[in-house]
């Protein structure tokens, strides 16, 4: 059985960004492989969902993953990473391609806590009050969820099964393991470094980020 697998879901077309954001330059070198190289040292194994256009090119990056082509949606695409384990896993975690700065300590923290409780998500205070589309009151007491989400391997795998059954889109990793599993699903600590790249102002940020990391001190 193999301990832990990440899979990084980047299979999206980028339609907000304008162009294909995880493909984009950043430090010399594809968004996306700086999201591999937060992840990849602490994982067994690696899948990397992305589009059937992109395989060639990141292949040649010698990334050390497994190059999954994704589906239709985020679901799919996951689902898509899932099947490719191919055996066991004890700990599975889904992380989005667009976050390349998620910190070490974070993901050793989640695969921590999913391995006691079942499942880990990290969720970070909002920086200003969420309201509620239908009536615009104000959502007390609400979290962002942020990625990696780590859960027990074959109840994660379960639950999918269950989802595709019923061609189910879930928004996050969680809100199937919620539906689909009888999962305890844990709350860890967020980092506000670990931002998504959505717009292309992001780039800017995260790549004073990533040079602010590079030059500390080991």
């Amino acid at each position: 059985m193999t301990d832990r697998i990440m899979i990084v879901v980047a299979a999206g077309h980028s339609i907000r960004f304008g162009a294909d954001k995880l493909m984009t330059s950043v430090a010399g070198r594809p968004l996306v492989a700086h999201t591999v190289a937060a992840v990849v040292d602490h994982a067994d194994q690696v899948i990397l969902v992305c589009r059937e256009d992109q395989i060639a090119a990141l292949d040649e990056l010698d990334l050390g993953v497994v190059l999954v082509p994704g589906g239709p949606s985020r679901t799919a695409s996951e689902m898509a990473g899932l099947s490719a384990i191919g055996g066991p896993a004890r700990l599975i975690g889904i992380h989005d391609g667009a976050r390349p700065l998620v910190p070490s300590h974070l993901t050793e923290a989640l695969y921590e806590t999913a391995a006691e409780f079942g499942g880990a998500i990290p969720l970070t205070n909002p920086s200003r009050a969420l309201v509620q589309k239908t009536d615009l009151s104000v959502v007390n007491g609400a979290f962002f969820a942020q990625t990696p989400q780590v859960f027990e391997g074959e109840a994660l795998l379960a639950a999918y099964v269950s989802a595709a059954r019923i061609d189910y889109e879930g928004q996050d990793t969680a809100e199937i393991a919620r539906k689909f599993s009888e999962l305890e699903i844990r709350g860890v600590p967020g980092d506000p470094a670990n931002i998504k790249v959505t717009h292309p102002e992001d780039i800017e940020l995260v790549t004073a980020l990533l040079e602010i990391s590079h030059n500390e001190p080991q």
